[in-house]
């Protein structure tokens, strides 16, 4: 199978002073200027793309940015590997959308994931950083180009420094250093942009999600949420969360989330988040009740400094149809991995509630607006063309609650698929089409994506994704990246939004040791001869560059409130490093100079940086 690419960059201005306040470096102090509104931007690397860190322990690598001196910023090791994915489920008890219908029939695939020591997925075979994993900071925390001569953090090895050269598409350039840290340094750098409370609330005491989670015809109720400076969100289940607030700026932090919703079809309630989660009983549709057909598994279940993982798979006849969330400090990373036979449509989109009354509703083609009432809108749809091949399409709730901007776009190898936007406000829907499988029957501002199949007899069709159908497979991916912002987000931050997304920040990493400029030291060597009155002095002086760097050049000056001009300087053009050279300075002493001691001051500078050492000398003066 192939690997399966998702964007996973993408971009947020940053409107919280407490968050800002955190990470005020990155793109706005850099050397090139690049755009402010980039530093909620995730760079991701995989190790493939750091090979200098490949093999190190990911505890063990540390990133810095220049401000005029080091600042240790937060980075985060997420580990892959690619496995079986039929390891997912346990052997027992299963079904037979796991196992299908003949057992010897080719039951599993290869395939991509993070990996969870909690879950069946399992630790990385390979406990250190290697080519697969995922290294990720915030493009916020990037900063300047160090200099050559800086000394390296100290707790690091300066010597597997590697710069990460962070580039904005849309102009301008950053930095990020990274290390192998020698003593106890954390690589959260004390931050933690991301709260997630996964809490199982049936899982037996002792037990991970490995052991105890029930993966055959089960609930598995949670009460889990996620909590950042600009949002907070609850679920209760796989595919089921029941609560979200916007905390950004001034937003009121209302809950304004009915449910969001996953369903294969409009006119029906036979496969939706409630039956994708085994929740039979909780949906519409009372034949549903002794339903017994589904399955799930959590793939990951990870809690970082930089970000938070979701990630779990299980849709009813579509087993490893499997959607991943991916949460950062102001927007979450929304993905649908589609795993399924042939199909008909399948929707996923977020139905808000009354509290969202009063909110606008806007999107790509809609930008002027219309007010979310209750009352359904003629509105100017999404299409395939806005949403494929590279293009995006967004939608928009913003008022006073806060505003929650999603940009929708799609990845596949399906010729001529067909997509669309989902938008539905109506307090009282009871079109054939507008069937509510759950919550509290109204739809308030429901938006959200459409796959609606390709041109099929007798009904559209979208081709099989399942990797286990011996004829072939098409892939299919579809993601949703939501933002969550101020009330004042408005169109042309949505459209800015979506530029970004479209223009994700690229990186480049090259090895880069940070040992230091050149440090000197000096000693004056021979016999210390009186000095006359009026008379040139010679003054031997030895120079050590004791530095990893050479000293290009080094200036050697004699002073003393006893000489002529104050004294005089020679330079050094080149002192390499470990490197010693031994020259000599001439005064002259002022013919009416007091004391019976001549009192210098002999200084060496060296370039780059402002490594400077000094050294005094008294000797006998004479008339």
């Amino acid at each position: 199978m192939g690997r399966e690419v998702v964007f996973r960059m993408s971009a947020r201005v940053m409107a919280v002073v407490g968050l800002f306040a955190t990470i005020a470096l990155g793109f706005a102090g850099s050397a090139t200027a690049a755009p402010s509104d980039r530093a909620g931007d995730a760079v991701v690397l995989k190790g493939s793309d750091l090979g200098q860190m490949v093999g190190t322990m990911p505890n063990d690598i540390v990133g810095f940015a220049w401000d005029g001196s080091w600042q240790q910023i937060p980075v985060q090791v997420d580990e892959r590997h690619t496995i079986s994915a039929r390891q997912l489920y346990p052997d027992t008890p299963t079904n037979s959308y796991v196992t299908l219908s003949d057992p010897s029939a080719y039951q599993s695939f290869d395939i991509e994931v993070y990996a969870d020591p909690n879950t069946r997925s399992g630790a990385d075979e390979d406990a250190t950083f290697d080519t697969d994993d995922e290294f990720v900071f915030m493009g916020g925390d990037a900063g300047s180009n160090a200099p050559a001569y800086a000394d390296p953090p100290a707790g690091v090895d300066g010597t597997s420094g590697v710069k990460v050269e962070v580039s904005d598409p849309l102009g301008g350039s950053a930095a990020v250093y990274l290390f192998k840290k020698t003593g106890d340094l954390d690589p959260g750098a004390g931050k933690d942009y991301v709260d997630y409370d996964f809490n199982l609330t049936n899982l037996p005491a002792g037990q991970s999600i490995k052991d105890g989670y029930g993966y055959i015809h089960s609930t598995n109720p949670e009460d889990s949420t996620v909590t950042t400076a600009y949002y907070k969100l609850h679920s209760v289940d796989r595919w089921m969360e029941d609560e979200l607030e916007v905390k950004a700026g001034n937003s009121s932090g209302v809950d304004i989330l009915d449910r969001e919703t996953a369903q294969a079809y409009l006119n029906q309630c036979g496969r939706s988040q409630y039956t994708f989660s085994g929740r039979w009983t909780e949906d519409t549709k009372p034949d549903n009740d002794t339903n017994t057909d589904d399955e799930g598994t959590y793939v990951a279940a990870i809690d970082g400094p930089v970000r938070a993982i979701r990630s779990y798979m299980g849709a009813n006849s579509g087993p490893y149809t499997q959607r991943e969330h991916i949460y950062y400090a102001d927007h979450e990373l929304n993905t649908i991995y589609l795993r399924v036979h042939v199909m008909q449509d399948l929707y996923s989109w977020t139905d808000y509630s009354p509290a969202a009354i009063g909110m606008t509703y806007r999107d790509s083609n809609n930008t002027a607006g219309v007010p979310v009432d209750g009352t359904p809108d003629t509105l100017v749809p999404t299409t395939t063309a806005d949403i494929t091949g590279g293009t995006y399409a967004w939608q928009q709730l913003s008022g006073t609650q806060g505003s929650v901007s999603t940009v929708m776009g799609s990845q596949t190898d399906i010729d001529n698929p067909k997509f669309g936007n989902y938008y539905l406000d109506d307090s009282t829907p009871a079109g054939a089409d507008e069937v509510q499988c759950g919550g509290d029957g109204q739809s308030i501002g429901a938006s959200g994506f459409g796959i609606l199949g390709k041109e099929g007899v007798p009904f559209p069709i979208t081709p099989n994704t399942d990797p286990r159908n011996p004829a072939g497979f098409n892939k299919l991916t579809v993601f949703r990246t939501r933002y969550f912002g101020p009330p004042s987000d408005g169109a042309a931050q949505a459209e800015n939004y979506t530029e970004r997304v479209a223009q994700p920040l690229t990186a480049a990493a090259s090895a880069n040791p940070v040992v230091g400029g050149p440090k000197l030291k000096v000693s004056l060597p021979g016999k210390k001869k009186a000095a006359r009155k009026g008379k040139a002095y010679k003054v031997r002086v030895r120079v050590a560059n004791k530095g990893n760097l050479a000293g290009k050049p080094v200036k050697v000056c004699v002073k003393g409130g006893q000489l002529k001009s104050k004294g005089a300087c020679r330079q050094i053009k080149s002192l390499g490093a470990k490197k010693s050279k031994t020259i000599t300075v001439t005064v002259k002493v002022k013919a009416k100079a007091r004391g019976k001691k001549l009192k210098l001051k002999i200084t060496a500078t060296g370039k780059p940086g402002k490594s400077s050492v000094s050294k005094r000398l008294n000797v006998k003066l004479k008339r």
